[in-house]
């Protein structure tokens, strides 16, 4: 298992930024439950229809197929009406740590 960070990106519809974001709420409260989920955030961007979810953990990347989530069974009934354009997952590792002195 390795250490990663799993970040994705959503951008919504006009006028759906308000059910966008309390469906990625209630994703992020099944999503929390996961074995081996460290911290799970979720992030409003200052334009106010793009969210960032950043999940920290150890996962076996080799066996991950995130489309059996029991998490993404919400997304699929309903995510994909609310969104501008497919939302985009990204698996990283960490090289960097601790915060830079300004």
């Amino acid at each position: 298992m390795s250490a990663v960070i799993l970040i994705c990106r959503f951008v919504a519809r006009t006028g759906a930024e308000g059910q966008l974001k309390a469906l990625l709420l209630d994703i992020l409260a099944l999503t929390r439950s996961e074995p081996e989920c460290k911290v799970y955030d979720l992030c409003e961007s200052d334009l106010g229809n793009v969210f960032f979810s950043t999940k920290r953990g150890k996962l076996m990347l080799r066996s991950i197929n995130i489309w059996r989530r029991t998490t993404l069974s919400a997304w699929s009934k309903t995510g994909g009406r609310l969104v501008k354009e497919p939302f985009e997952i990204n698996f990283v590792k960490q090289f960097l740590t601790g915060a830079a002195e300004v």
